[in-house]
């Protein structure tokens, strides 16, 4: 059966009508979870990545982390939004995620790209942040941190970092600096896994 050009017009018309009455549908369901400025955020410190990568400032493992960092704050993102609603707190916490992997992005960036990098590179150190980090998304995600249990082992991360950030100043990473960081980040373990099996849980 042959359809005429009127008729074709029509249906083509329907389709695009049915077409933006699911796309308003949609706006308007998610008007309580959409954050422009989060987006933007992730949109941009990819971009930050990829040139990092184009760049040769960013070697392949370093990529990994910052990726797998990328993910987790983009599961977090899903999490918050999964009841329909995007809170001010869950704004908040999601800007300081995005703070962290910024900073991380950029000393990613400027890390000893003058100095032999064996000299002040430790994979390990930085394999157990990305652990951590993941960890503790996770616990905000299942309810077993609230928000002021994950802020609190942000703040323990972020001491971490900038230990290890002063340690690699003058470029070199001795043994007995590795250690420390070790001891730091048992610590650090130990600190996520009592948070995360206190009694205290984030509200549904």
């Amino acid at each position: 059966m042959q359809v005429s050009n009127s008729n074709k017009s029509r249906l083509t018309l329907v389709l695009m009508a049915a077409g933006l009455l699911s796309v308003a549908g949609l706006s308007q369901a998610e008007a309580g979870v959409r954050d422009p400025g989060v987006n933007a955020r992730q949109h941009n410190q990819q971009q930050r990545v990829r040139q990092g990568v184009r760049s040769g400032e960013l070697t392949r493992r370093e990529t990994g982390a910052l990726a797998r960092e990328q993910k987790n704050i983009r599961q977090l993102e899903r999490t918050y939004k999964s009841d329909g609603e995007l809170t001010r707190a869950e704004r908040v916490d999601l800007q300081k995620e995005q703070n962290q992997a910024s900073r991380h992005i950029y000393n990613q960036k400027h890390d000893a790209q003058t100095r032999p990098a064996a000299a002040v590179r430790d994979p390990g150190v930085n394999q157990r942040q990305a652990n951590q980090t993941g960890r503790i998304v996770n616990g905000v995600k299942t309810g077993e941190l609230t928000h002021d249990e994950a802020a609190e082992l942000r703040d323990g991360r972020r001491e971490i970092r900038q230990t290890e950030q002063a340690y690699k100043a003058d470029g070199t990473l001795t043994k007995d600096e590795r250690i420390d960081l070790h001891q730091d980040l048992n610590q650090q373990s130990r600190d996520i896994y009592e948070a995360k099996h206190n009694e205290v849980t984030r509200a549904p």
